[in-house]
């Protein structure tokens, strides 16, 4: 953990396989899809055996080796998901072996989770994953583990929780997690608590004014704690907000980090093989320049993104990115005829994504799915059929509380009105773009396009 909070993340890793060896529970580092996908239909016929009761009958654990197993394999999962998230079902696949074979422990709660997480992102049985996470807490209970209660909160609702209840719940949950963990002594998990609440926040267009000073303090806060992975990451978030309020600020300023801007970290990032990181500033900077109109400059952080690390992924990040990514790809089909045709396929990619999902949340995902179906029918010419998706988007987007994507809509019909040489309704769409992006305080992306 000391080694992961400073971001020696290999040397952690290293330190992980030497004691899982020495207990006796060698783990191959080879993430194979041919070796996990059996791995994990296997633990999910195994676990299919199981009630829930059933699942909470099983005797606890008492071979010491195996619970020092489980006790190490829950301490590399955050590091698991920084630099190498197709290791997870591994973990997962272990911890759940043994806690069905030789009994339960309290860690046995996060192998659940992480079983779960796996079942989404690899199986995309995102209603199986979300039965068996609500059993985790009873795991707890079970073990009169109530400190650790609000780290599984954390877990629970920053990577699978919100696929099924509404967004906004979540960043809520978020922001009394960290007080609550803080509150045990965990100081590594509030602070991934409070970095979790700033994404969600600005992701879901909750005030940028505020998310900005969260991000700021947050800082403050992580240089203090000495939490260094966490400072870059904080800045990166705390970038794009800058960018959208409007401030000349430098999020990179702060006590003992040498890095002088965000394309220095996401060098520093490529060259050491934490792709994981570099996806995140990538993410970022793709949802920036959407709203900025930047489609070039998204296009070309697409093609850097590192897709065979982020694909199935359900962190909220990489679930925005596929709607952003798909975006964009209509936009490029439009703009690249001779590279139409790869990008169409990014594009119906992210919609077919988007359709199974908001088949589990029409709250969270029924605007952006609409919205994607939109720029197709655009890309097709069938401006009537798209006309109509973006009116449903928007009106969407306002009954679901998603400010930002509502503005991004009507920015987006705008486009097809001007195209059209209906002036008088590209202007009322902009209209309402301005006074959505206002009132979600993005005050310098309103400038942006206003003088453009």
């Amino acid at each position: 953990q000391t080694l992961a909070s400073t971001g020696n993340f290999k040397n952690a890793f290293d330190k992980f396989f030497e004691v899982m060896k020495q207990l006796g529970e060698e783990l191959s580092p080879n993430v194979d899809p041919s070796i996990i996908f059996p791995a994990m239909y296997a633990t999910k016929n195994d676990l299919s055996k199981y009630s829930t009761k059933d699942l909470m009958n099983i005797p606890k654990m008492t071979d010491k080796r195996k619970q020092w197993a489980m006790t190490f394999m829950d301490s590399i999962i955050p590091c698991v998901f920084v630099i190498s998230p197709l290791f997870l079902p591994t973990i997962a696949n272990r911890m759940m072996s043994l806690s069905l074979r030789y009994g339960l422990t309290k860690e046995s709660a996060f192998g659940l989770y992480s079983y779960c997480y796996c079942l989404g992102c690899m199986l995309q049985d995102i209603d199986e994953g979300y039965h068996w996470i609500k059993v985790t807490r009873l795991m707890l209970e079970r073990f009169n583990a109530t400190e650790l209660c609000p780290k599984l909160k954390l877990v629970q609702y920053s990577f699978l929780i919100y696929m099924k209840e509404p967004l906004q719940s979540a960043t809520n949950v978020l922001f009394h997690c960290r007080e609550d963990i803080m509150m045990v002594g965990d100081v590594e998990y509030a602070i991934l608590s409070a970095h979790f609440h700033c994404q969600f926040a600005v992701l879901t267009g909750a005030s940028l004014s505020n998310a900005e000073k969260e991000c700021d303090s947050l800082s403050k806060e992580m240089v203090r704690l000495k939490q260094t992975q966490s400072i870059l990451e904080n800045a990166s978030i705390h970038h794009m907000v800058l960018q959208l309020i409007g401030s000349d600020k430098d999020p990179f300023a702060i006590p003992g980090i040498t890095y002088k801007d965000e394309d220095e970290v996401l060098d520093h990032l490529e060259s050491s093989g934490n792709v994981v990181f570099a996806n995140s500033i990538y993410i970022h900077r793709v949802v920036t320049a959407c709203f900025f109109r930047r489609y070039e400059y998204a296009a070309d952080m697409i093609e850097k993104y590192h897709s065979e690390v982020g694909k199935g992924s359900l962190v909220l990040s990489a679930v925005m990115y596929a709607f952003f990514e798909g975006l964009v790809a209509f936009r490029m089909a439009r703009s690249r005829p001779n590279d139409e045709k790869k990008w169409l396929v990014k594009g119906e990619s992210a919609i077919q994504r988007y359709e199974t999902w908001t088949t589990h949340s029409e709250w969270n995902f029924e605007n952006k799915y609409l919205l994607l179906e939109a720029e197709s029918l655009f890309s097709q010419c069938n401006y009537d059929s798209a006309e109509k998706k973006y009116i449903a988007s928007i009106e969407s987007a306002r009954r679901h509380k998603f400010i930002h994507e509502q503005g991004l809509a009507l920015d987006l019909l705008a486009s097809l009105y001007k195209l059209r040489g209906d002036s008088d309704k590209e202007t009322e769409c902009l209209e309402g773009a301005y006074g959505c992006y206002e009132t979600w305080g993005a005050h310098g992306l309103l400038s942006h396009i206003r003088n453009e």
